[in-house]
């Protein structure tokens, strides 16, 4: 979870954010098996270095049924069915990897110097803002909804998927309502909140964690755009 922790992180958020755009894109394009397993296992090798172990495990086991899934698909002998299972299957590929991304970056950087690494970047404020009101809005919507479910579970309220097609409404009502007014809520307090730190002021800000590329940061962003260049060059030879 990205969270207000001002340790340093071991990677740069720019390089971070590199990495996570640059393979995250190239995905997209890796449509033969060979290359979109190779991505996979790139991404999953990333997200093993910021010892985001759980997620490592899901998405890949979730990576590896697709793969077997779509390598027996020829066994299903209604042709519509296949076409189904093949695109959905397909996209579920692609979006597996860009959860891993998206864990690896979480994992390798912390708010203040995702903040500052946009500073030093030049980004636009009318970019720079929502980006970060984003980063620091879900989370809290994820505390809110694991607070809500204890908060209901003491109450004996149970949230299993078979109460949401049995009881939509009151699921609705107990669950979606409170996280949807307390995020309300919460969008104002942060707009408060940028407001009085001056967000809308336009002389440049004083950057409190600033940031200098290092020799792994290099040699991670050249390793991951010579990765790239393998791929595309085995996908489009």
């Amino acid at each position: 979870m990205l969270l207000l922790d001002k340790t340093k992180p071991a990677l740069d958020p720019r390089i971070v954010g590199f990495v996570v755009i640059l393979l995250g894109t190239t995905a997209m394009f890796m449509n033969k098996a060979m290359t979109a397993h190779i991505i996979c296992v790139v991404a999953a090798v990333y997200l093993l270095t910021a010892k985001a172990y759980k997620p490592f495990a899901l998405y890949l086991f979730i990576y590896i049924a697709i793969a077997l899934l779509m390598a027996n698909v020829d066994k299903i002998h209604n042709t519509s069915a296949m076409l189904v299972v093949v695109s959905l299957s397909y996209f579920a590929q692609k979006l597996v990897v860009l959860l891993m991304m998206g864990s690896f970056f979480v994992r390798m950087t912390t708010f203040p110097y995702v903040l500052s690494a946009m500073q030093q970047m030049k980004i636009p404020d009318a970019a720079a803002i929502p980006i970060m009101v984003a980063l620091r809005f879900f989370p809290t919507i994820r505390e809110d909804y694991h607070n809500l479910k204890d908060s209901l579970r003491i109450r004996k309220v149970s949230l299993s998927p078979m109460q949401f097609v049995i009881h939509p409404v009151r699921m609705v009502e107990y669950l979606f309502i409170p996280i949807l007014m307390k995020s309300l809520r919460t969008s104002d307090e942060l707009a408060a909140s940028a407001l009085l730190r001056g967000f809308e002021h336009m002389n440049e800000q004083t950057i409190l964690y600033p940031l200098k590329l290092k020799t792994l940061d290099y040699i991670i962003g050249i390793v991951s755009t010579l990765i790239v260049a393998v791929l595309f060059y085995l996908q489009f030879k």
